[in-house]
């Protein structure tokens, strides 16, 4: 019986790690095997990225508390004062069953069948929105740990990137057929570091401040990952780590804009959004298709050949892209509304999912 558990686990295992999915023709797992000249990507550089999760999820909870709290509270950062909101049955019901924001008609029907006034139902339905709120310090917290981990994140993957002489020739990320290119420590930390925020993010997404993008941040969370393992399993890893550094270098800002926003400061938070939409288009319009995607169909065709994990990559790689094209649009239209008004308007994607307080900016994007 054991043996026959262990011949189909073996089965298991040999289709899993097949070399025709995995790798292009010529290349063997072998061929991944360490020498004195190069440092290949192994299986095991991710396998402690769950550990590191968890704990990036203890030190998250250790810096929100101790030292973003009272930093957002220097900033002046505050909750709203508990709102109190009156008994109504039928505007509950509505809340909860069809809508949070009823329009004019559904506001005077529900007006008329509990005898109060049109302004006073379109009060309780404000009232009740604010309550469902997240409070305002955990917003600015959060935010101020994404800023703090972007910006490490970002500087790391520059002093790794950055300084390699590969990364300023795009044909060199895919030299070599993806054996000859040494996976340094830097690189295996960088790797590791990523993988355990994304996997970190992924969970605490359900406990985080909900946001209208939800499934979409859900659905980046998961390709981010998959395309993380999946550039060490088949060797991209010069092209995943280019990747990930053009995803922080934005974030930053976006994360820091926020926690102004919630401390009043206008000219700040507006001066960051403007820095943040300028860095989201050229990394994520610019450099990513026409650099990233170029090498991927182009470079990596001729280097290496077709083979079932390069389609894979592909595709995964266009799914990034139209989450970039959706949350650019976003980010346009709060352009134009700073451009038209002066300051940076109201996002459609806010903080909350019902979200209708007096944030200016309220963008999260990855």
């Amino acid at each position: 019986m054991l043996n026959r558990i262990f011949g189909v686990l073996a089965d298991v295992n040999a289709y899993i790690w097949n070399e025709k999915y995995w790798l292009p023709e010529g290349v063997h797992w072998h061929d991944f095997k360490s020498t004195a000249e190069f440092r290949r990507p192994q299986h095991t550089d991710i396998y402690y990225a769950p550990i590191l999760a968890v704990i990036m999820l203890i030190l998250r909870y250790i810096f929100e508390r101790y030292i973003a709290l009272n930093y957002c509270k220097y900033l002046g950062i505050h909750n709203k004062n508990h709102i109190t909101v009156e008994k109504n049955e039928l505007c509950e019901q509505v809340f909860t069953q069809v809508t949070k924001f009823p329009d004019s008609k559904k506001i005077k029907e529900l007006a008329e069948q509990s005898s109060w006034k049109e302004a006073k139902v379109a009060s309780w339905f404000r009232k009740r929105r604010a309550v469902t709120h997240s409070p305002l310090l955990s917003k600015a917290t959060e935010s101020c740990w994404r800023f703090s981990i972007y910006l490490f994140l970002f500087l790391f993957g520059c002093y790794t990137v950055l300084t390699e002489n590969w990364f300023y020739d795009t044909k060199r990320w895919m030299e070599g057929k993806l054996i000859n290119q040494d996976f340094t420590t830097s690189m295996r930390i960088y790797y590791s570091a990523e993988l355990a925020f994304y996997t970190s993010l992924l969970f605490s997404q359900f406990i985080d401040v909900k946001r209208k993008d939800f499934y979409q941040m859900f659905l980046h969370h998961i390709v981010t990952i998959i395309l993380i393992l999946h550039s060490v399993m088949s060797g991209f890893t010069r092209i995943g780590a280019v990747i990930m550094v053009l995803h922080d270098a934005s974030d930053i800002w976006l994360e820091a804009a926020k926690v102004y926003n919630y401390a009043k400061m206008q000219k700040l938070c507006d001066g960051l959004f403007f820095l943040f939409a300028v860095v989201f288009y050229l990394t994520r319009w610019v450099y990513y298709p026409f650099w990233v995607i170029h090498c991927m169909i182009y470079y990596s065709w001729s280097e290496l050949g077709p083979f079932f994990a390069y389609y894979q990559l592909v595709g995964f790689l266009f799914i990034l892209q139209g989450l970039h094209f959706y949350w650019g649009i976003l980010i346009g239209k709060m352009v134009y509304k700073f451009a038209v008004l002066g300051k940076v308007g109201k996002d459609d994607r806010s903080d909350d999912e019902e979200s209708d307080d007096n944030s200016r900016i309220n963008k999260k994007k990855l």
